[in-house]
């Protein structure tokens, strides 16, 4: 698990009993989380969402927080978690404790394959921070059973934490190249954004063996922009064609989201 730097710990393990299609609100001091879940599509396709709804002033994390912190993690029994949504993150905190997170209430998309019977069951495990950071688990449960039709406020509730997930490659955005230092210590990210207000942010993340930390200031290169991303730790083995890095960029409103071809 990724560094954890925290003034206190406590452990917060909370059961959410099942209720229709959207489980109860799982409460903590820093923020409460539930499970929305609508019925299965033609397809056996569930789409659901984890729902945080963190307190003024508390914070979460991004799926690498940048080697300090609490990173999600999700697992679900009832059916098969097929995907996970992140939308774009920030940087918070400061120059000397600093990492990647939200820092307002976030929800992270579902996509599950829909297994016999109507009960799914998320188990989450995160981190709210703020003076003190605090890790939540919390089990989470949906009856879908009988549900046939989309409560109409839970299908907008996950339709608008879908729209928030980064586009792909276009409207100006466009992955170019990723090479790692002879040491190992960095990645230098070439890509294309739109060049309007303010330089783009980078962010980085792989699979759950990589670590990175928060990149440097971004620069351009002609029309090209360049940032170097520190390796805080990459595993002696790894399949990028399975599980490729994956390149997050910020630019003002626009956020792309797509696969980094590594030289």
């Amino acid at each position: 698990m990724k560094r954890l730097q925290t003034a206190a710990i406590a452990l917060i393990f909370l059961h959410s009993p099942a209720a229709a299609a959207t489980s109860q609100w799982v409460e903590t001091p820093g923020g409460d989380v539930r499970l929305v879940a609508l019925p299965a599509g033609a397809d056996g396709v569930v789409r659901a969402m984890i729902d945080i709804r963190l307190h003024d002033g508390w914070k979460t994390y991004w799926r690498d927080p940048g080697g300090s912190g609490i990173p999600p993690s999700i697992a679900i029994s009832g059916a098969e978690l097929k995907s996970v949504g992140f939308p774009a993150p920030k940087r918070l905190g400061d120059q000397d404790n600093h990492y990647i997170g939200y820092d307002r209430p976030v929800r992270f998309p579902l996509k599950l394959d829909k297994a016999a019977g109507g009960t799914i069951t998320a188990t989450v495990f995160l981190g709210v921070c703020k003076d003190i950071c605090i890790p939540v688990q919390a089990e989470l449960t949906v009856d879908s059973i009988g549900e046939s039709f989309a409560n109409p406020l839970e299908e907008t509730a996950i339709a608008d934490a879908e729209a928030t997930l980064p586009g792909g490659s276009g409207d100006g955005f466009k992955p170019l190249s990723g090479r790692f230092a002879a040491d190992d210590k960095s990645l230098t990210v070439r890509f294309e954004a739109p060049a309007d207000g303010q330089l783009p942010d980078v962010f980085l993340s792989g699979s759950s063996t990589f670590e990175f930390g928060a990149a440097g200031p971004v620069r351009r290169d002609g029309d090209v922009f360049v940032a170097e991303v520190p390796v805080l730790h990459k595993p002696k083995v790894f399949d990028l064609e399975k599980d490729p890095i994956r390149l997050t960029v910020r630019s003002g409103e626009k956020t792309m989201e797509s696969p980094l071809a590594i030289e």
